[in-house]
């Protein structure tokens, strides 16, 4: 391998550890929650594992909620994926 090359692929490994890094940063709990950390949530729709993001809408309700608004009436899996879920213990 040439220098160029060993640069070019070092460069490429150092942008991928960024943003691995902007990632797990985004999920760090601090006073203010963010609805980021609820993304490796996931529910079952229709048969289907889907993160929770894509059935419910997720908002801030006040300083130290994160609400979550299904957007089907009959979706009693966020409930029951709630019960089970590390993030809400």
């Amino acid at each position: 391998m040439s220098i160029p090359e060993i640069r070019q692929t070092a460069e490429h490994k150092m942008q991928q550890s960024l943003e691995a890094l902007k990632g797990h940063l985004s999920k760090v709990r601090t006073g203010r929650p963010n609805p980021a950390i609820l993304d490796t949530v996931m529910v079952e729709y229709y048969g289907s594992m889907l993160p929770i993001s894509q059935v419910a809408n997720l908002s801030l309700l006040d300083a130290r909620t994160i609400g979550v608004a299904p957007w089907e009436k009959g979706m009693g899996a966020i409930s029951k994926r709630r019960s089970v879920s590390p993030i809400w213990v």
